[in-house]
C-alpha cells in the first residue's frame, strides 16, 4: 500500500468518526455534566471538557471553570465517549498532517 492509500484510508476511517463523535460527545457528555455543574450553581466549562477525564493537571480550578467537578459528573459512558473522541481527534489530526507533507492531493 503506498503512502497516498494509507492517508485516503486514514480519511475513510477518521473522518467521519471525528465529526460523528464531536457531535455525539457534545450533545451527550457534555450536556449532563454542564446540567450537574449547573445544579451546584457553577458555569458550565467553556472549553472542551474530555481532557479532564483523563488528564489530572486539568482537573483543577481553572481561569475558566472548576475543572474538579468533571470527573464528579462523569459517567462510565462518558469517559468511553471521551476515549474515542480523543482518539478520533488524534486521527483526524494526524490524516492531515501526512496529507499535507506528502502532497496527497495535488
Amino acid at each position: 500500500m503506498s503512502i497516498e492509500g494509507f492517508v485516503h484510508l486514514m480519511f475513510i476511517v477518521f473522518m467521519p468518526l471525528f465529526l460523528l463523535m464531536t457531535a455525539l460527545f457534545h450533545r451527550v457528555s457534555a450536556a449532563y455534566i454542564s446540567k450537574g455543574m449547573e445544579s451546584e450553581g457553577v458555569l458550565p466549562p467553556s472549553w472542551d471538557i474530555c481532557y479532564g477525564y483523563f488528564f489530572k493537571r486539568w482537573r483543577g480550578p481553572t481561569f475558566m471553570f472548576d475543572g474538579r467537578l468533571v470527573p464528579k459528573y462523569a459517567r462510565t459512558v462518558d469517559k468511553v465517549l471521551a476515549c474515542i473522541y480523543l482518539f478520533s481527534t488524534l486521527g483526524f489530526g494526524i490524516a492531515l498532517i501526512l496529507a499535507a507533507y506528502f502532497d496527497v492531493y495535488q
